[in-house]
Parts: structure tokens; sequence; C-alpha cells
């Protein structure tokens, strides 16, 4: 990600956590929501921590037990730890129990008489391992689902006729080149990477170099029925992309997908928390980024009904069992 931006968000957070170490307990809890807030506001740390809770599937069940019986718990695991840890201020941020911090902070540390000694704790345990995790993967491959977000946002906004046109001039290469577009994206992001190695499986249209110890699975698909791309192509993009992550060891693939008609696509998936959808299969994770180019003539408020397309988790899954994957 670019350098400028990532030292100022890190300025951000730094301001951020600084003043929550600063507050005493009778306000911590409402600074604390406002640290939320802030969090939320930033694609880049909200895409880092949504990724850290996929990561640590059992993060929440650890922080429901810190919270609702004061167990207190520890993991030698940092990654589990900053993920258990960012579930349980979750927890308290939204318990509507305002003392609830400095209280677990007192379960952990029996000799702290007062309550500001209890939080005390309580910050060092709970809120330092995400601020530190935050702040060492802000350079890590993990911001790519931020990335993707800023891109989608990119494309929606500025060029989308542009990459639209781009398609149209030759539909039989323009997915080849929009995918491209989406690498040059990528590389000026700081993103290191080469395009089609070979997989066992095939050619996958990105990875990252595999220098790192956390390579980038990612493909881009055109969605546009008229043209032959309908559902049954998502889904065998989808099919690759599970591959792509079995044949390389990775928990994590993103499937960009570029609408290029009027039709609508929704997916209906059992996880609707995130803003970007996305499917568990065998432990794999797989991000759906819908990218809506299609150049419409009419404001949305103009237009008529949508003709949805609605992909479901049946639909998806189902290409991978076809392929006997």
């Amino acid at each position: 990600m670019n350098p400028e931006f990532v030292q100022n968000l890190r300025y951000k957070l730094q301001k951020r956590v600084r003043r929550l170490n600063s507050l005493d307990f009778q306000v911590f809890h409402c600074g604390l929501l406002q640290f939320f807030g802030f969090l939320k506001s930033q694609s880049a740390l909200q895409g880092i921590l949504d990724d850290l809770l996929l990561r640590v599937p059992a993060a929440n069940v650890e922080a429901n037990r810190i919270f609702d019986s004061h167990e207190p718990r520890l993991n030698i695991d940092e990654t589990e730890n900053a993920a258990t840890a960012y579930a349980l201020l979750q927890k308290c941020a939204g318990s509507g129990r305002p003392g609830c911090e400095f209280e677990i902070g007192h379960e952990y540390d029996c000799a702290a008489s007062m309550h500001n000694d209890a939080l005390n704790v309580f910050r060092g345990m709970f809120l330092e391992p995400v601020y530190e995790y935050l702040d060492e993967q802000l350079d890590d491959q993990r911001l790519m689902l931020a990335l993707l977000r800023r891109y989608k946002h990119k494309c929606e906004w500025f060029v989308r006729e542009q990459l639209h046109r781009q398609w149209a001039a030759e539909t039989q290469r323009g997915e080849r080149a929009l995918a491209r577009h989406l690498y040059e994206y990528l590389h000026d992001q700081g993103i290191d990477f080469h395009i089609e190695p070979q997989s066992i499986s095939g050619e996958v249209d990105l990875i990252a170099a595999q220098k790192t110890d956390d390579p980038v699975v990612l493909d881009a698909k055109i969605f546009d029925p008229s043209k032959g791309k309908s559902k049954a192509y998502i889904a065998k993009g989808f099919q690759q992309i599970y591959r792509y992550t079995v044949d390389f060891n990775e928990p994590f693939g993103y499937l960009v997908i570029y609408q290029t008609s009027e039709d609508d696509l929704r997916f209906s998936l059992p996880v609707q928390t995130q803003s970007t959808p996305f499917l568990i299969h065998n432990n794999k994770t797989i991000f759906l980024m819908a990218i809506d180019i299609f150049p419409h003539a009419k404001s949305a408020s103009q237009r008529g009904p949508l003709k949805p397309t609605d992909i479901t988790e049946m639909d998806l899954v189902q290409a991978t069992n076809e392929s006997g994957t």
C-alpha cells in the first residue's frame, strides 16, 4: 500500500490508542466506543481485523467465556491472542456495561485493588495486542481485502466507462485486459507478484511472489449473461480459486467479478456480517468482490426493476464437488 497512506494511518491509530490509554475507568467505555467507530471508518484497518477473525474462528467463543464468566484465559500463540483480544473488545464495546473492562481486569490481577489499576491490566491484556497486530500488519499481505475494496470504489466511481469500453472493444480478450488493470493497481499499491505461474490445476491469474510466507491467490472473471458469462461461469471461477488455495496451501482466495451488463449479481451466503461476501469451504475462505462497470445511462432512481441473479452457497459448493475437489 502507498507508504504515505500507511504512515498517515499509523499516526491516526497511534493517536486513538494513546487517548484510550489516558482515560480513567469512569470514561474508558465511552472512549472504546469511539475507538470502534474509528476502526469502522478505516477500511484498511477493518479489513485486517475481519481477516484476523476469519483466521481464528474460535476467537469469539474464547472472548465470550472471558466476558460471561470472567474466566482468565491466556493464548500462547500471538495471532490467536490478538484475535481473542479483538473479539473481547468488540464484546465490551457492544455490551452496554460501562464497567465491564475494569471488572475483567480485576479477574486477571486480583492484587489490583483500584479500578484504574485493573483497567491498566485490561489495556495491557487486550488493547495492546490488537494495536500491535494492526501496526505490524499494515505492511503485510493481509491488507489485500482493504485494497480490493478501494479498487472497487476506484472502478465504480472514476473509471467505469473507460473499463467498460476496454471490455467491449474486444470481448474475447476483455477479461484479461480488465485483470491487467487490477494487477497494475495492486502493483502501484506495493504488492509484489508474478503473473500466471503454473500450479498443478492450471494457470492462476495472480499469486504474490513466492518469497512471502503469505502469498495472494486471486482470479478475475466477467459476469455478463448475454455473453455466456452467467452464474455457472462465476461458480467455475469459485471452483478454480478454491483449487488454487488447496494447491498453494493458502487459507484465503479472492475472486474479483466485473459486472459488464445491467444484470444485478447478488450473493445469498450464510454469513452476511461483512461488506465483502465470502464463503468458507473445507477451511478455505473465498472472498467474492463484485465490481459494477456497466455505464448506466440513467441514475439509480430512474432505472427500472433490476434483473437479479442470485448465487447461493449450493451453487458455489456444487461446482467444487463436480470438479472432484
